[in-house]
């Protein structure tokens, strides 16, 4: 039976995964990127850019995990439901030094890189991604393709809805909900309600303007 896990994305974030599975003895067959000539890390896999690879790295594959960070969590959830729907099963990957509480509320496609915490009675959805010493305090409530940079302090009974960015360095308070799509800036710190697709930032955190992005869905 084939045991083949196939990447999706070829740059920094693929680097990470790629070594953090390395460490746990699971070789990578395949990276995708139709964005790059070719990635900027050495590796083992098979590299391609080109749609028809794609086609055939999914064919030869049965584990798959998406690896595009930053902004664009709708696109990364995208790309994992129509995965899936070719048969690939989604990676989760944890850091050994990342403490998570429970596990079993945590959804498919999870990254949690070092030093991450996921704190008591959180709930994530799928396809979050934690990066190196972010923290989600305890009995948050976590959407889907939402991205928390490193060492970002998510505090108690936060909200935040599919899609949102979280900042570098950046402070949620208590009982704050962050809506769907938005981007809190690097640093900032969060005394009161985003609406979706806001994009904020400062201390204290404030209206910069409208998350306007869109996407081309059309992945094979």
């Amino acid at each position: 039976m084939k045991n083949k896990i196939l990447l999706y994305g070829g740059k920094s974030t693929s680097l990470i995964v790629y070594d953090m599975l390395k460490e746990k003895k699971k070789n990578i067959s395949y990276i995708f990127d139709e964005f790059l000539k070719k990635t900027h890390f050495s590796h083992n896999a098979n590299f391609s850019n080109k749609k028809k690879d794609l086609r055939s790295f999914i064919k030869n594959s049965n584990y798959f995990f998406v690896c595009i960070g930053m902004y664009d969590g709708k696109l990364r959830n995208y790309i994992s439901d129509v995965l899936k729907k070719e048969g690939l099963k989604p990676l989760s990957i944890i850091s050994k030094n990342a403490i998570i509480y429970d596990k079993k509320l945590i959804g498919e496609g999870f990254l949690a890189m070092p030093n991450s915490v996921v704190h008591r009675k959180t709930k994530i959805g799928k396809n979050c991604y934690l990066n190196v010493n972010s923290i989600v305090d305890h009995e948050c409530q976590i959407g889907d393709g939402v991205h928390v940079m490193g060492s970002a302090y998510i505090a108690g009974r936060v909200k935040i809805e599919n899609f949102a960015s979280i900042g570098a360095n950046s402070t949620i308070l208590p009982d704050i909900t962050i809506g769907k799509g938005a981007i809190v800036g690097a640093g900032a710190v969060v005394t009161k309600n985003v609406k979706s697709y806001e994009v904020v930032a400062g201390n204290p955190a404030r209206f910069l303007r409208s998350n306007n992005k869109t996407y081309k869905l059309n992945i094979l």
